[in-house]
């Protein structure tokens, strides 16, 4: 019970691993050369994240029709597709690289969040909070690990770090059941 708690907290902390990673650091590539986008353009960038928002609401749905172990590998993939554009040196690829990275891991985040209460069979409450903790501490040590990352070698090393976590949480998923009778 508690390995499955862990395995399912990692997936979490994962998840946010890589999204703080990216949208973090890729702030700094779209203002320096060869994109050297302004304060404002930046701002606007942020928008992004609109089909995130229209994704995560359908989690639900995705989880019931694809089952929630395929639904997150789907989602940790799309995310995965969108790495390679984050290091395009145009705005239209970067965009779209940011798009994809951000829907897969709303919407693994969203899956992941949703299976922990169905998959606890006691304690609900706990294992809830558990999996959140984990998640945002992923978030803590994606900022400083992916930044030292950037600083050190640049942003390609970063997006590697970023790909890792993804493929960690999808390896993790294998251990995504759904307890009998739920």
């Amino acid at each position: 019970m508690i390995r499955r708690c862990a395995l399912r907290s990692a997936i979490g902390f994962c998840i946010l691993f890589a999204f703080i990673g990216t949208f973090t650091y890729v702030s700094f590539v779209l203002v320096r050369e060869p994109l050297s986008l302004g304060m404002m353009e930046l701002g606007f960038v942020y928008f992004v994240f609109l089909p995130s928002i229209v994704t995560t609401l359908l989690a639900g749905r995705v989880g019931e029709l694809f089952g929630t172990r395929t639904a997150v590998w789907g989602s940790l993939a799309l995310a995965g597709v969108g790495l390679p554009l984050l290091l395009a040196s145009t705005l239209a690829l970067v965009l779209a690289g940011m798009v994809l990275v951000a829907v897969g891991t709303f919407l693994a985040q969203a899956l992941a969040t949703g299976f922990v209460g169905k998959a606890a069979t006691s304690d609900r409450g706990a294992a809830s909070g558990i999996y959140l903790f984990c998640y945002f501490l992923g978030g803590l040590v994606g900022s400083a690990v992916l930044g030292a990352l950037f600083d050190r070698i640049g942003w390609a090393a970063c997006v590697t770090g970023i790909a890792l976590a993804l493929v960690t949480a999808a390896l993790l998923t294998r251990s995504l059941r759904t307890p009998a009778g739920r």
